[in-house]
């Protein structure tokens, strides 16, 4: 998989100072793998590759997450290379990053400094930077991206949290509420299994993610986009 090959170009960008990309890849564990097929009103639009591993833990915890992401929509093609870092046993994010190319060209980067975040993008219009307050419980979710979802992992035994969220893609800074809604069965690879299904709902958006019993993601409705995204198949 080309993972490995992107972890390797994104690590030092997302300032992971000495801790250099052979010494993640050796001594890291992994926590989940695999790829989501990308829909949108029902027709298929590409596919999420994703990988998110863990150095360390406990407090000394640190994760990367990073993302293939192929989009081929009626409105545009696009391929975007999310990074994100986290640390901690509550995995809080520090730093992230995300390239995009095709239709458009477009970087953003996202630091966490003295009680703010901070980021920058960069464009064919120029650079534009923004901060954000870096609440306590913070979580990123970027646009389209279905694997970021397992950040809310360690909310999902709540029943119900109301969470910050930044949204580095559309430039803002909101609130989320996470709702458990009990257990389904769907279909993963051709395989029934029961999932843990929430509510992900704020402002005009409400998701729908299934959870297998370990908080991985193996499916995401957003029914007001037309948007889905599901795993290939079940996670190892």
């Amino acid at each position: 998989m080309r993972i490995h090959r992107l972890l390797t170009f994104l690590l030092p960008a997302l300032l992971l100072g000495s801790i250099a990309p052979d010494t993640v890849r050796g001594q890291s564990v992994e926590l989940d793998e695999g790829t989501f097929r990308l829909s949108v009103n029902g027709n298929e639009v590409g596919t999420e590759s994703f990988s998110i591993r863990r150095s360390g833990a406990g407090d000394g915890a640190q994760v990367i997450a990073t993302a293939e992401i192929r989009w081929d929509g009626a409105e545009e093609r696009l391929e975007l290379r999310p990074a994100l870092q986290a640390q901690g046993s509550q995995m809080a994010v520090s730093a992230y990053q995300v390239k995009i190319s095709g239709d458009r060209d477009e970087e953003i980067y996202v630091t966490l400094g003295d009680r703010r975040f901070h980021t920058k993008v960069i464009s064919a219009r120029g650079e534009q930077e923004r901060e954000y307050r870096a609440q306590p419980g913070t979580i990123l979710l970027d646009t389209g991206i279905a694997h970021q979802l397992y950040f809310l992992r360690s909310l999902l035994d709540a029943g119900e949290a109301t969470f910050p969220v930044i949204v580095p893609r559309e430039g803002r800074q909101v609130s989320l509420t996470l709702t458990a809604d009990g257990r389904e069965t769907i279909r993963i690879g051709g395989i029934e299994v029961e999932a843990r299904r929430f509510t992900v709902r704020g402002g005009e958006q409400d998701r729908t993610v299934w959870f297998d019993n370990q908080g991985r993601v193996l499916q995401v409705d957003d029914r007001a986009a037309g948007y889905r995204a599901v795993r290939e198949e079940l996670p190892g």
